[in-house]
């Protein structure tokens, strides 16, 4: 070969490599992103686990929900030596069986998880189990599980958090998802070539935990309400129930019992999680006549000793046919109220301007939802001045409210006429600067005066100490309130059934300076024998002997009335 042609050659060499390099710089820096993306993608994977939340605290601070810091525990099956001796060296710190472990190792390639819900004291362990056997494809993960410290206690209220999510699903935890955190956070492992993750290489996404909230519950009432109506469901086996406690004076939900409720840690083991407290609405029945009887005290200043003649517990009104639950004959304004008659209040009511009468019902809260929880109802009330819608507005047949509804508006006649929007939550607590937010009760507008809400208050009392709720009349405490019972419609008969009802009392205690209000409800509660006429006054009054005194003494405050 001569002296020209190697240097020729040797010349293409040098002008080939030169543009080899040139091009590997070139993709260093013009290319440099799209590299970068192809490699992600084929040896980049991620993963997620459950970021923490913030705590739930009852009004005294007591623990509703929290966040504990697990560990998850994965492998990668393919690159596990010996699958027998790992699954059984985990199965003595993970307390899972041996044979589980190894049918996940057995019947995976990739990325498996062995368990999410290990104690973070285990780390040290696991870790040590790791360099012990040489096998460095066991993976520990920093991880989080919601947990409710008192199970059921007031289950349906809080609701729970998906555990495949991390978010709220239900109730309060879904209300303030906003405000607690949560959900998932992103990690990403090299992969191999065939996609298969290896380790660890770093976090995404860096989420705060979330503030911290406190409710107006005290787990202590909740507690004592839950006992008590467990107690008489076991006994009346309804289809639902509940007992509702709200402070009169501020709208702060003390404490709300349910039935059907559930244990947030197992919420999927539940085929019911509603709260009927506020998302179902139903016919109060005589729970509204002492509005009726308000308007006409306002309107008219209707003499308390006034009578009506009751018809011996019949009336027609637009040609139908309205009953009373007892045949009354001359009765006074104020004893149509403490005994109940139907036929009494749809009198005083058909006195009443009409349109002026629904004002004022719409005044009070009824056919709006409050706002308070998710999925909350907003119950139905038209304005039909027709007579007899006006009487069934009345006796509060035809119409519908949610037990909520109903609570604020005994809570307006127990303050001296305020009406005010519940509150459930009491502080916002964001742990990284300090700063908390308070928030304040709020009053809506004054649906009643003063000295109207004092005399309801003692024919309210009147109700409980010698009327239709005189079986939960109390040794130690004045009670003020009213009974209602509205029948179910029987889809079946096509008609008002005769033996399902909704069973009421709603009331406040004391009388004098309220510091409760309390609704209880049964929907078709069950006859304790064959004679018994179900009612407010028979299945709803008599829980009170249980429950008013328990809460009082918890409270410290002083009895208000003789032990006669």
């Amino acid at each position: 070969m001569n002296e020209s042609r190697v240097i020729f050659v040797s010349f293409l060499f040098i002008i080939g490599f030169l543009i080899v390099i040139f091009r590997l710089i070139d993709l260093q820096t013009r290319d440099k992103e799209i590299l970068e993306e192809l490699i992600k993608r084929q040896y980049i994977r991620e993963e997620k686990v459950i970021l923490p939340r913030g705590t739930i605290y009852d009004s005294n601070e007591n623990i509703l929900a929290i966040s504990i810091p697990k560990l998850t525990i994965f492998a990668i099956p393919k690159y596990i030596k010996n699958k027998e001796k790992v699954s059984e060296e985990l199965s003595k710190i993970l307390k899972i069986s041996k044979a589980t472990i190894l049918r996940k190792l057995k019947r995976h390639k990739g990325y498996v998880v062995i368990s999410d819900n290990v104690d973070k004291s285990l780390k040290k362990e696991i870790e040590a189990l790791r360099y012990r056997l040489k096998e460095w494809n066991i993976g520990i993960l920093d991880n989080s599980k919601r947990f409710y410290p008192f199970n059921e206690l007031g289950g349906s209220t809080i609701g729970f958090v998906n555990k495949i999510t991390g978010r709220g699903a239900e109730g309060l935890e879904y209300k303030y998802n906003s405000i607690l955190g949560g959900g998932l956070k992103k990690i990403r492992f090299i992969a191999d070539a065939t996609g298969k993750p290896l380790h660890i290489i770093d976090t995404l996404d860096n989420i705060s935990q979330g503030k911290d909230i406190v409710l107006t519950i005290d787990s202590n009432i909740q507690y004592i309400a839950e006992e008590v109506l467990n107690k008489y469901v076991k006994l009346r086996k309804p289809k639902g129930a509940l007992i509702l406690i709200v402070d009169p004076n501020t709208g702060d939900i003390v404490a709300n019992a349910t039935y059907p409720n559930y244990n947030p840690n197992k919420y999927w083991k539940y085929k019911i999680r509603k709260n009927i407290t506020f998302q179902n609405a139903y016919e109060p029945g005589s729970l509204a006549k002492p509005f009726v009887l308000a308007k006409a005290i306002e309107s008219r200043n209707i003499d308390l000793e006034k009578k009506y003649f009751c018809e011996w517990g019949k009336i027609k009104i637009d040609n139908v046919k309205i009953k009373d639950h007892t045949p009354f004959g001359e009765l006074t304004v104020r004893d149509i109220i403490v005994y109940s008659s139907n036929v009494g209040i749809i009198k005083i009511a058909l006195e009443e301007n009409p349109k002026e009468l629904y004002d004022l019902f719409f005044k009070l809260g009824f056919g709006k939802s409050t706002g308070t929880f998710p999925g909350e109802a907003s119950g139905k009330l038209r304005r039909e001045y027709q007579p007899v819608n006006v009487a069934y507005l009345s006796i509060g047949q035809s119409w519908t409210a949610s037990p909520i509804q109903i609570a604020m508006a005994y809570s307006s006649i127990a303050n001296g006429g305020l009406l005010l929007k519940p509150r459930i939550l009491k502080k916002v607590i964001d742990k990284e600067t300090g700063k908390i937010e308070e928030l304040k009760p709020v009053v809506i507008r004054r649906v009643f005066k003063k000295e109207t809400t004092d005399i309801l208050k003692g024919i309210l009392l009147d109700v409980v100490e010698k009327g239709t709720a005189k079986r939960g009349k109390l040794r130690f405490y004045t009670v003020a309130g009213k009974t209602g019972t509205a029948q179910k419609y029987d889809k079946e008969l096509k008609r008002l059934s005769t033996e399902k009802y909704y069973t009421w009392f709603a009331g406040f205690f004391p009388v004098i300076k309220p510091k409760y209000t309390i609704v209880i409800l049964f929907d078709e509660p069950q006859k304790l024998y064959e004679e018994e006429k179900i009612g407010g006054g028979s299945v709803s009054a008599p829980i009170l002997k249980d429950l008013v005194d328990r809460i009082m003494f918890y409270k410290k405050i002083k009895p208000d009335k003789g032990s006669d």
